[in-house]
């Protein structure tokens, strides 16, 4: 039997709008700039959110009722 070469886990963030009951509108650029900046700062910090020996295999943004969702695939390899 093989052994996968590699453990894998999940980091992900969500990112809503900060005021209750105001959307965003992903059409308007205002929106489009807050989102982006939100972003920014997000994969600025994520170094500090893995642990040492992970790296970052893939990653995806994806939007879902007005919060945006950032998925982080990290891998290290397996100790044999």
């Amino acid at each position: 039997m093989t052994v996968h070469p590699y453990e894998y886990k999940i980091l992900v963030e969500y990112i809503s709008a900060e005021e209750e009951g105001k959307y965003p509108h992903f059409s308007h650029i205002e929106d489009q700039e807050g989102f982006t900046k939100t972003l920014e700062e997000v994969f600025t910090h994520l170094p500090e959110s893995i642990s040492k020996g992970w790296e970052v295999n893939s990653h995806n943004i994806t939007a879902s009722r007005n919060t945006l969702i950032v998925t982080i695939l990290l891998r290290r390899p397996t100790a044999s």
